[in-house]
């Protein structure tokens, strides 16, 4: 099966992104990945290390004491899929939301999306794009299968 993940420049969850992406991967599905400008895209960082999910994380002296921090953020199974996506070669050469539809045989030739969330302020960009909503709407169109986790759902709502 070939899935799209598409990911906004910044923010995204790593949990909803590297398990999802491993256990496709594991299960030998191709994944390809997608950002607005085809740039990498980055977690949210909060996510990863959990600074700032304590209810002293705006105070700046206190912003590096975890403690809720530390159950919030990714797991430890989510932060090792993290690194492990994080040096992917589909990964590190995503296509732009523009190419989705021109690469090889476009929505065609991929078999599903797969739209993850996130919390963080970077995710407006994925959510709002009404480019990757175009897209996800073809998928709907051609009666293929959408899965969406968390935030997810908003894009395939509005698309």
């Amino acid at each position: 099966m070939k899935v799209l993940l598409p990911l906004p420049r910044r923010d995204y969850d790593p949990t909803d992104v590297a398990v999802s992406w491993k256990i496709l991967a594991d299960a030998g599905h191709a994944v390809t990945f997608a950002t607005p400008d085809g740039q990498v895209a980055r977690a949210d960082p909060v996510m990863l290390d959990g600074i700032g999910l304590d209810f002293w994380g705006r105070i700046p002296v206190l912003k590096r004491l975890k403690l809720i921090g530390l159950v919030l953020r990714a797991d430890r199974r989510a932060r090792a899929a993290h690194c492990a996506l994080v040096d992917n070669a589909a990964f590190l050469a995503p296509l732009s939301y523009a190419q989705i539809g021109a690469h090889d045989g476009g929505v065609n030739d991929l078999d599903a999306p797969l739209l993850p969330g996130g919390h963080a302020q970077g995710m407006r960009e994925y959510l709002e794009s009404k480019l990757l909503q175009h897209v996800v709407a073809e998928f709907f169109d051609a009666g293929k299968p959408v899965a969406a986790v968390c935030h997810g759902v908003v894009l395939a709502a509005r698309s």
